[in-house]
């Protein structure tokens, strides 16, 4: 396989992970809550997709509109109905609320479409031919929609005037609400927007993986890596960090084996930790 296939590859598979890590990295920047589950929305919405399409004959680019919103409307009751009430908990406190989330969504998601694999194998088929390098369509349509959103959030965050307030409550709260920022408002957008970039990642691998109600805890666990090489908080961290890791772990896998790749990306993640704890970009802890 030439390496410019390798790093195609790598490229269509860190859009991805970039949308996925990002929504996680804009909760945790703006709320320090790390949310475990962020992968369960991310898995309702590739299972969403399938039933969409696949049951109701819904064309794919309204999954791409609807299904977000949908994501975007369960995050924010998670929000409201738990992690608003323990705003200023111990962070203890909000990891054991969200791994509960976590729990509650997966057999949620069980017991609405059963335990096995859903596919859209039909949908965005055929390739492309890319640098010389044959790529499917659908890898192709999920980087450029992924990452076209992942850089259109970022532009929002440093361009806008909800931005601005988004950075203002991350970075100062009390100074954020003595200025008129209503801070609960910002962490209800901020959160329903976390959740709609998890649950249009899951419609974007819809066509491309395997969905079940799993997909979402080894997903997670990977933009878990992602966030800590790029720098927890940290917006273009997380981006950057996602596209090497795809890089690393398609690489990886071709060389040395499945299992092997995949392993790589946490010896990096390991060696970041030890090096540089903050990570490439990170914003560090808030005192």
């Amino acid at each position: 396989m030439p390496i410019t296939e390798l790093l195609v590859g790598g490229l269509l598979l860190g859009g991805l992970y970039a949308l996925m890590a990002c929504g996680l990295n804009l909760i945790f920047g703006v709320m320090r809550v790390i949310n475990f589950a962020h992968g369960e929305l991310m898995a309702i919405g590739a299972l969403s997709t399938v039933s969409l399409v696949a049951g109701y004959a819904f064309p794919f680019w309204a999954a791409v509109i609807l299904v977000p919103i949908l994501t975007a409307g369960v995050g924010l009751l998670m929000h409201r109905l738990v992690l608003q009430r323990l705003a200023h908990a111990p962070m203890i406190m909000t990891l054991l609320a969200t791994y509960a989330l976590s729990t509650i969504l997966v057999n949620a998601a069980i017991l609405t479409w059963g335990g096995g694999y859903r596919g859209l194998p039909g949908v965005l088929g055929g390739s492309v031919n890319l640098l010389g390098v044959n790529v499917s369509v659908s890898r192709l349509v999920a980087f450029a929609v992924a990452l076209g959103v992942s850089l259109a959030v970022w532009w929002v965050l440093e361009k806008t005037r909800f931005g601005r307030a988004v950075r203002s409550v991350s970075q100062a709260p009390e100074l954020a609400e003595i200025s008129g920022i209503s801070i609960e408002q910002v962490r209800n957008a901020t959160f329903a927007l976390g959740a709609a970039m998890a649950g249009l990642a899951g419609v974007l691998m819809a066509p491309t993986f395997a969905s079940d109600p799993q997909l979402g805890v080894r997903f997670l666990i990977k933009a878990f890596a992602v966030i800590i090489v790029g720098g927890m908080g940290s917006y273009p961290g997380a981006i950057a960090a996602a596209l090497l890791l795809g890089i690393i772990e398609v690489m990886g896998g071709y060389l040395t084996g499945a299992v092997i790749g995949s392993a790589l990306l946490f010896l990096l993640m390991l060696a970041v930790l030890l090096v540089r704890p903050r990570g490439l970009l990170g914003v560090g802890a808030r005192t």
